[in-house]
């Protein structure tokens, strides 16, 4: 386990969401935490996909989700599918 220093207004919006939700706030920092980094990840893998830096098996690889679960959110993202013969083939080997 690692220790991880929060600023106190930080500390303390923590406090008051897990009051709400009826969590000790040292179970709640950590599930706030894997949240945030998985939407980060999220984002980040579809800016990859946008900018075509990956496929859109890749894309599904690296967020853990099958095919149609990525396409739906990179049509919820607005991202064009811009499937090209280069990726099908790719992503079928």
């Amino acid at each position: 386990m690692k220790a991880v220093k929060l600023k106190d207004n930080l500390y303390k919006e923590a406090e008051r969401v897990s009051k709400v939700q009826g969590i000790k706030v040292e179970e709640l920092i950590p599930h706030a935490l894997k949240q945030g980094l998985d939407v980060l990840n999220e984002k980040n893998v579809l800016e990859l996909y946008r900018n075509r830096k990956i496929t859109l098996q890749k894309a599904a690889a690296m967020l853990s989700v099958d095919i149609w679960e990525m396409i739906e959110k990179i049509k919820t993202a607005d991202i064009h599918i811009d499937y090209s013969m280069e990726e099908l083939t790719e992503d079928l080997n």
